[in-house]
């Protein structure tokens, strides 16, 4: 493991290495490694060191040396006086087959190749008076865009920013052409800023940038990189091979909580597809962007599973709470810059209920994704040995419990479904007498239910109104025939003549006395009514007559 430590206001790195109990310091900087600045150049670019911020007044001796990182103590590169805003003497030289240059402010230019790294010391003299020193550490940083511009419609672009020494990097990012920060993975100990942009389109043509803070310098001091991208709109990319995961067989619940896998893959980006029970078309129900923190889904109920962690726990995974229509195929895609992986996901779903009548409950489960069912089956879980009688058709059995509910009857009942590869789910049902509805079976009409106390005077007056209406006609019946008695109705037709014939029976409003006489009185009052002759006048005639 490695650390680093600061001192006295000056950052001194070290690094120090633990390892079986025993530890050690090693340094690519060894002594005297306390600098005052850190200059940040690409490699392979030229670089100039500044030797002070402001021209000393007088004459001075400056004298450059260096410390490559390979080595622990300092090697002369070059000196000269410095009069009057000039330098003189030796200019140039060279040092491990590297060309080095003091300008004409004392400065330092060289090429920022891998072997020039390292601290370089520019001293100060007057006379045989040190007046100040400054110690400056080169560190590299080199850019890299993958795949090689102008970059394919659809493929992965990969922007990296590789820093040495590696403990230099305090902080970092990549920046799109727009200004805004892209995710970027901080990799300290490689010293390495990596930032991606899956599915590049020619949107994302423009030029990015890396920002990086060091260590040593003040908290304001940016260094920035540039890269071009462009993207050739006429190109799409594909993936032509890819890795196929264990199909997985499982089955839930309704509404509870399944896990849907994908390949073990931290990838840049992940699709989920779905496929419903009895279809061919697929469709895509979830997309997570891992770089752009985008994230677009079509099902409801369905998550990233620990979405935060994603980057530590290297593993998309997806939780649904399904309903029954939920199940059926589940395919999960993770991209890796130019690879693809795939993970297939079967799921059977099982709902139950229970629907009450007048002389069973009706326990009933359903399911979903057929293809892989063995089968389903009622149980009785007190009794598993018992018989059930269930009835059957496509993606549901339904089995029935006679009603009134008896102690051998009552308890837990069990519908479990079976897979092909031996899982199986089970959804329990507990009968007793709180579950049970009340029913109505067939009877005399019931009483009307007492209206709430706010009702009740509009309901003595619809019950006083509709007993007004049943009295009318039978106090008008009532006064007809105490007319009819009174000799006031007179018709000089008989009865005879109003009686209808149809087909040999008799069709009237009265029934036939005759018959009247040998049917036994059953409670009801009953009037004859016959022709007196002359008037036509009615007459009651007794029961008895």
């Amino acid at each position: 493991m490695l650390f680093s430590s600061s001192t006295m206001g000056n950052y001194f790195h070290a690094f120090i290495l633990l390892c079986s109990g025993s530890c050690f310091i090693i340094s690519p900087l060894m002594a005297g490694n306390a600098w005052t600045d850190v200059v940040m150049v690409r490699e392979d670019t030229s670089v100039t060191l500044s030797c002070f911020d402001s021209p000393p007044t007088s004459s001075v001796l400056v004298t450059w040396k260096i410390m490559s990182a390979s080595k622990d103590r300092w090697s002369f590169l070059l000196s000269a006086n410095y009069i009057d805003g000039q330098t003189d003497g030796r200019t140039s030289g060279d040092l491990a087959g590297k060309t080095f240059k003091i300008t004409a402010d004392a400065s330092l230019v060289f090429r920022a190749t891998a072997h020039a790294q390292g601290s370089y010391s520019c001293v100060i003299k007057q006379g045989d008076k040190k007046l100040r020193e400054r110690i400056i550490l080169l560190a590299l940083i080199k850019l890299t865009v993958t795949p090689t511009p102008p970059v394919t419609v659809d493929s992965t672009l990969r922007l990296k920013a590789q820093v040495s020494p590696s403990s230099v990097a305090a902080w970092g990012t990549w920046v799109s052409s727009s200004g805004e920060e892209l995710y970027t993975e901080i990799s300290h100990d490689k010293g390495s800023l990596l930032s991606k942009l899956p599915r590049i389109t020619k949107k994302d043509n423009g030029v990015y940038t890396c920002r990086i803070r060091v260590h040593g310098n003040n908290g304001t001091s940016v260094s920035e990189h540039r890269v071009n991208v462009t993207v050739n709109g006429r190109a799409v990319f594909s993936f032509i091979n890819v890795t196929h995961g264990e199909p997985r067989s499982i089955a839930a619940l309704a509404y509870s909580l399944v896990t849907l896998t994908c390949p073990p893959i931290l990838g840049d980006y992940a699709l989920l597809y779905w496929q419903c029970p009895d279809s061919k078309k697929m469709e895509l129900i979830f997309q997570f962007d891992r770089w752009r923190r985008i994230t677009n889904q079509t099902k409801a109920y369905l998550y990233l599973r620990d979405p935060a962690s994603l980057a530590a726990a290297g593993n998309f995974s997806f939780l649904l709470s399904p309903a029954l229509k939920d199940g059926g195929y589940y395919k999960c895609k993770v991209f890796l810059d130019d690879k693809a992986f795939s993970q297939d996901n079967r799921l059977s779903v099982l709902h139950g209920n229970a629907k009450p009548s007048h002389n069973a409950l009706d326990l009933s489960c359903m399911y979903t994704e057929r293809s892989q069912v063995k089968s389903v089956s009622w149980s009785y879980v007190q009794d598993p040995s018992r018989s059930l009688q269930f009835a059957a058709v496509l993606g549901r059995i339904t089995t029935s419990v006679a009603l009134p509910l008896t102690p051998e009857t009552a308890g837990r009942y069990a519908c479990t479904l079976y897979l092909k590869n031996g899982n199986s789910v089970q959804y329990v049902y507990n009968v007793t007498m709180a579950n049970i509805d009340p029913t109505v079976s067939p009877g005399p009409t019931l009483p009307p239910a007492v209206p709430p106390a706010e009702d009740v005077s509009a309901y003595s007056y619809v019950s006083s109104f509709s007993l007004l209406l049943f009295l009318i006609p039978m106090i008008a019946v009532a006064v007809g025939v105490l007319l009819w008695r009174q000799g006031y109705c007179v018709t000089h037709r008989s009865v005879e003549q109003s009686l209808s014939h149809h087909s040999g029976e008799v069709e009237n409003v009265y029934e036939n006395p005759d018959d009247l006489r040998q049917t036994p009185p059953q409670g009801a009052v009953y009037m004859d009514l016959k022709p007196t002759g002359e008037m036509d006048v009615y007459k009651e005639l007794d029961r008895d007559n």
